[in-house]
This record gives structure tokens, sequence and C-alpha cells, in this order.
């Protein structure tokens, strides 16, 4: 006997659902902290999520960025 499968069940998905937090502060002071969650392929790094997330931040403050905190985990218990 022999048995099949739907190709859908066998690959994996293709893309990533991810959740970061991250928290920055300017060289004022300002501090910030967001979180969200974003969806990727699962050939991105963890360095390119990083600096995606990172040039959120960049593109709304002047002036150098300290990150206090980044944490990434896959958007799934």
């Amino acid at each position: 006997m022999t048995t099949t499968q739907n190709a859908s069940e066998t690959t994996a998905p293709a893309t990533t659902e991810w959740h970061w937090v991250m928290t920055v502060q300017t060289a004022k002071g300002v501090l910030n902290t967001r979180t969200a969650t974003l969806t990727a392929p699962n050939d991105y790094t963890r360095a390119q999520l990083w600096s995606y997330i990172f040039d959120q931040f960049k593109a709304d403050y002047d002036g150098p960025l300290t990150v206090l905190f980044f944490d990434l985990q896959p958007n799934r218990l």
C-alpha cells in the first residue's frame, strides 16, 4: 500500500512571523520603546531584521541612537 502526501503538508512555510521589542535612547536622553510583529522570509538573518527595525527608529530621530534593549522571537508559543 502506498500513501501520498499533499505537497503543502511537507514543505515549510517560506516566511516566519516575528515579535520584536526595541528600546533606544537619543543623545539628548529621549527614550523610545516599540514592539510589533513582522513577517520575513526564512532566509533573513537576525542581523538583517535588527537593521530593518533599527532603521525605523533612525528615520524618526536625528543624531546617534543607542540601543538599550532588543528582543526578537518567533511569534508563537
